[in-house]
């Protein structure tokens, strides 16, 4: 796969949990409904290659190997993500962070706050400690991007 490939596939799966499984996880009101939705994000999101998996992407901070590849088209001023997770819930995490800041120009990308649009999300309550932790590690990663 290329990274052109996987640019596009994983755009296209971000576009589609942010239309669908966005709306369907705020309006979960249990946990259960909340968790299930989150195991199959990471399912529309293609997997990195292992040839791709280098150790600059790995998110030191993760408790379980997770991976950022970033990509910025200079002409478009487009930030591009791809993401990956040894676990399923990691992952569907990941996913629902880039929806929010995938295809961002530089200036959205420096004044968007990820941290506050992913708690409107309600989510933070039900992660450990390290899930917690390795969320705010994903975030410094992602804001790292366009500094």
């Amino acid at each position: 796969m290329t990274l052109e490939q996987l640019l596009a596939e994983t755009e296209l799966g971000l576009s589609q949990i942010q239309q669908v499984d966005l709306p369907a996880l705020q309006q979960a009101k249990d946990w259960q409904s909340k968790y299930r939705i989150l195991m199959q994000l990471g399912k529309k999101i293609p997997a990195i290659p292992e040839k791709m998996k280098q150790q600059q992407l790995l998110v030191k901070g993760c408790e379980s190997r997770a991976w950022l590849l970033h990509y910025y088209n200079k002409p478009a001023d487009q930030h591009l993500f791809v993401l990956d997770s040894e676990a399923r819930i990691v992952k569907g995490l990941m996913a629902i962070m880039l929806c929010l800041v995938n295809g961002m120009n530089n200036q959205q990308l420096k004044k968007f706050d990820l941290t506050q649009a992913f708690d409107k999300l309600q989510l933070k309550p039900y992660l450990s400690q390290s899930r917690g932790n390795g969320l705010a590690a994903m975030v410094q990663k992602i804001n790292s991007c366009c500094h």
